[in-house]
């Protein structure tokens, strides 16, 4: 009988509570955490911070959007898309505490998207989630949690705007082997459900309503001052709510490398093995290498260039296609002009390869964009910045999928 993630952490915090001689540990980057926890900070923030005692609070707002959409609904261009002006903003707030024997790390958020004419795309959402490291001498057992709320397309396959919920509970238990390594195990469940979406007249909440148990174990090292390496595996069970036939199982193995910012590069880089299998006879199993980075290198002390990459499967909303594998690469460079002033361009390019199903003909469909923005940059390392952006899909199977979108819009990341 397979158990509980829930129940397999609760006992391994519950059975370590016990008084035993503490200390402070070293180790300072999370491990284990889940699709929520994983976004939070696990060191203090340093821009904007309002101190409370040990408590130290980051308030911020990010005006992610402020313009023109030419095409609202991602429509085909000879469907005559609908334009809109659109306003959409995230005010937020980030809390991290350390104490003797406890540290805490949180975070609550607000999406606020406006259209002026297309009310029906108008939302609210939300997000929070928190984790409790509990520091007990080289034991650290770890709880952590996350509901998420939102209005927005959930990837570069789905088109609508969704409603859709995400849940996480996660824990387990860290040893520090030493002051610069440690080894973990963990388990997480979550959870994810839309409602009242349909793409191409398929009802998401009934492709892909599931539910997901994962195991982790795993090993992290300091390997320079300024470069760690986290070596884990997995284990992976989705069960979907009503698609049962979709029920799939995956093993994987990765090696993450984390550059700090005093580094000349500075980032992450993962990089995995991923066995991917479906009840479905008729579904190909997925074996094959997966991984993404995000790094940053500055440019003769004018410039910044970036680069971003993603290798990963993802669930199709058309139980026809099972799944898919993207491969999504992005690059971006910015200059300083004068003083403050700075340019940027950007552009990016994903492939979305079908090629998993016996009954269905493989095919492949492309996202591309291009766009720049010219920025200010403030004092607390914000950047207030004037933005334009265009964006390509193209279906050779499924024509109707084409879309062709400009935006021009203002955006803004404050702190307070």
């Amino acid at each position: 009988m397979t158990c509980h993630p829930l129940r397999v952490a609760a006992a391994v915090v519950l059975m370590l509570m016990s008084p035993i001689v503490t200390a402070q540990s070293l180790a300072q980057s999370s491990v284990g955490t889940g699709p929520l926890t994983g976004a939070l900070a696990d060191t203090e923030p340093l821009t904007g911070v309002i101190s409370l005692g040990p408590l130290r609070v980051a308030p911020g707002l990010t005006v992610r959007e402020l313009g023109w959409d030419s095409n609202v609904f991602l429509e085909p261009p000879e469907e005559s898309p609908a334009e809109d002006f659109v306003a959409a903003a995230t005010p937020d707030v980030a809390a991290y505490a350390r104490l003797r024997l406890l540290r805490i790390s949180a975070y609550a958020g607000s999406d606020l998207t406006y259209y002026q004419e297309n009310v029906s795309e108008r939302s609210v959402g939300y997000v929070y989630r928190g984790r409790f490291d509990f520091l007990l001498s080289r034991m650290r057992p770890f709880i952590g949690g996350g509901q998420l709320q939102t209005r927005a397309q959930p990837n570069g396959e789905v088109d609508v705007r969704a409603d859709r919920r995400e849940e996480e509970l996660s824990g387990g238990l860290a040893f520090d082997i030493s002051p610069h390594a440690l080894v973990y195990g963990s388990s997480m469940w979550s959870k994810t459900e839309y409602e009242n979406a349909f793409e191409s007249g398929v009802d998401l909440s009934r492709a892909l309503n599931r539910e997901r148990d994962e195991y982790q174990a795993g090993f992290r090292t300091d390997l320079t001052p300024l470069l760690s390496m986290q070596l884990y595996g997995s284990y992976m069970e989705d069960t979907f709510k009503y698609e049962p036939l979709r029920n799939a199982t995956s093993t994987a193995g990765f090696a993450t490398f984390r550059f700090d910012s005093d580094a000349v590069v500075t980032g992450i880089v993962t990089l995995g093995y991923r066995d991917l299998e479906s009840v479905d006879p008729l579904t190909k199993p997925f074996r094959g290498f997966t991984g993404n980075a995000a790094l940053a290198y500055p440019f003769l002390e004018v410039g910044r260039l970036t680069f971003t990459a993603n290798r990963a499967t993802e669930y199709s909303f058309d139980a026809g296609e099972a799944y898919y594998v993207e491969n999504t690469l992005s690059l971006a460079y910015t200059h300083r002009l004068f003083g403050e002033v700075d340019a940027q361009v950007r552009g990016s390019k994903s492939i979305y390869d079908y090629s998993n199903r016996l009954d269905s003909p493989s095919h492949k469909d492309t996202l591309a964009s291009a766009g720049g923005s010219v920025g200010y940059n403030l004092r607390n390392r914000t950047r207030i910045a004037v933005n334009y952006e265009y964006a390509r899909r193209r279906s050779i199977e499924l024509v109707s999928r084409n879309y062709d979108r400009r935006r021009i819009f203002l955006s803004w990341s404050f702190a307070f």
